[in-house]
């Protein structure tokens, strides 16, 4: 709380309130002369600035003559209201500093000289008026740092609904693709890959893996998953993306690269079947169409999931740790090219156990492997197997 002040000076200053359009002119041409910011508005809208400088000077004499401190509140909705049209901080803060200065002189110039107070009677009141300006200054900046944060929180929000509107294909028109590129700072035209992930838990978040200095990019992180818009404009930016993605320790699914941001949702349509392509717990990438007959299985698990069971159903009878045995050396098998000593060192047993191994798998499932037909049939199904643990085995080798 204020003090009051003495009788005689809070006659003067009810004088000085009837003047108060000649000193709210004097302090908008005070501000104007002295902070660029305050020139620009004294140039473009002068009465509305002596308004403000009237309205806060009759603020501050009013809180004199009543012996109270000026509404903290008040300071605080005016500082928002600044922020909101633009002013910077370190003007406002000069401004209000140049106004409580302004009215301190005032004062003095008026009641020294006609004897009302001495200097040393007005050092109290300097005490006031100073601490009136650390306060106010504490609540000014406390209302920008307010506002910095529900900005940066709408910002936020409106990034992500165009990020949600490229993935969803909300935006029709060239136009609304050209705008949303220009405000998430990617470029007009592709090409483009659509990045899906895991959620990170606890590993490095995808934003983190994919240097946004290096990348033109954008991240919107989903419920179970991570999704990504990067920007490949030469062939070896792709390349390097693998590279980079590799090693992340996270499980990552990469579209084709699109000609534009009208692809994107059938981009990641194909990121999220190339993610599927990777067993359960898997890290690395997993382009679309890197293995077409993967891709095929990933993208229709379901149904994939059930010609599996029926190629397999001879395999699948047995207890599962014989099943496992025979699909982990099928799938090995596979990844040797067919080859049984390769197939064996990758398992570390006999050749000949591998193909008795072999043997035993075409008797149960009825099918030949020197038929191509077969061959495509029990790859798909080992596939299937391996994408979807739940049909019964674990089938890394």
């Amino acid at each position: 709380m204020a003090s009051p002040l003495p009788p005689e000076l809070a006659d003067l200053v009810r004088q000085l309130l009837e003047r108060l359009p000649e000193f709210a002119s004097e302090l908008a041409k005070l501000l104007s002369d002295n902070e660029e910011f305050y020139r620009r508005v004294n140039l473009t809208a002068p009465e509305e600035l002596r308004k403000v400088c009237e309205v806060n000077l009759r603020n501050a004499f009013s809180a004199f003559i009543e012996g109270r401190d000026v509404s903290v509140e008040s300071a605080h909705k005016t500082a928002l209201a600044q922020a909101k049209a633009g002013i910077p901080l370190s003007a406002v803060l000069r401004a209000f500093r140049m106004a409580g200065t302004y009215t301190y002189e005032v004062l003095m110039e008026r009641a020294i000289p006609s004897g009302i107070l001495t200097a040393e009677q007005m050092l109290p009141i300097s005490n006031t008026v100073w601490r009136i300006i650390d306060n106010y200054s504490n609540v000014i900046a406390t209302a920008y740092t307010e506002f910095e944060a529900d900005s940066a929180r709408y910002d936020e929000k409106a990034r992500i609904a165009l990020i949600d509107g490229l993935l969803d294909g909300r935006f029709t028109k060239q136009a609304e693709l050209d705008d949303a590129a220009k405000a998430l700072r990617l470029p007009p035209a592709g090409p483009f890959v659509v990045l899906y992930a895991d959620r990170p838990t606890d590993r490095m978040p995808m934003g983190a893996v994919v240097d946004s200095r290096r990348w033109r990019l954008v991240w919107r992180s989903l419920p179970n998953a991570e999704v990504g818009i990067v920007a490949v404009e030469r062939a070896t930016d792709l390349r390097l993306l693998r590279e980079a993605l590799d090693t992340a320790g996270h499980g990552i699914g990469m579209s084709p690269p699109v000609s534009g941001l009208r692809r994107v949702p059938a981009a990641l349509r194909r990121a999220r079947i190339a993610r599927r392509c990777l067993a359960p717990g898997e890290t690395g990438v997993a382009g679309f169409g890197d293995q077409p007959l993967t891709t095929l299985v990933a993208g229709s698990l379901e149904l994939a999931r059930e010609l599996a069971r029926d190629v397999l159903s001879g395999v699948l009878e047995l207890p599962k740790a014989e099943q496992e045995v025979l699909l982990r050396t099928l799938h090995a098998w596979y990844a040797e090219g067919g080859s049984a000593k390769a197939t064996a060192a990758r398992l570390f047993v006999h050749p000949n156990t591998v193909r008795y191994r072999i043997r035993r798998i075409q008797d149960l499932t009825k099918r030949d492997l020197a038929d191509p037909r077969n061959v495509a049939e029990l790859f798909a199904a080992v596939e299937t197997a391996r994408l979807d643990p739940s049909l019964g085995a674990t089938t890394e080798a």
